[in-house]
């Protein structure tokens, strides 16, 4: 194997990072983190679904999609009423904070 040439995965690596870094400073105007964005994404992409589902799409627990709904509440963000049996909101509005 030639050591001289970077494997597919690290260059792969290398870009989304790039990507990532470039999304992030673009949309910092928005105060939200990338955890949060990805969220977004992932709400829009989904529609409704329970809390667990989008802890397995997002890589993390359950318990800290409560924590970044938490968060975009306390920034203003508009969020509908949860589902009876999860703190999770049926559909994400396409609207910047109230404040």
């Amino acid at each position: 194997m030639n050591t001289d040439v970077p494997s597919l995965g690290l260059t792969l690596h290398d870009a989304a990072r790039a990507v990532r870094k470039a999304f992030e400073e673009r949309s910092s105007a928005f105060g939200l983190s990338s955890a949060q964005w990805r969220m977004l994404v992932h709400v829009c992409k989904q529609g409704s679904a329970p809390q667990s589902r989008f802890a397995d799409l997002l890589e993390i627990e359950p318990i800290s999609v409560s924590r970044l709904i938490d968060r975009m509440e306390a920034q203003g963000w508009p969020m509908p009423q949860p589902w009876p049996s999860t703190r999770l909101p049926p559909t994400m509005p396409n609207s910047r904070p109230t404040s």
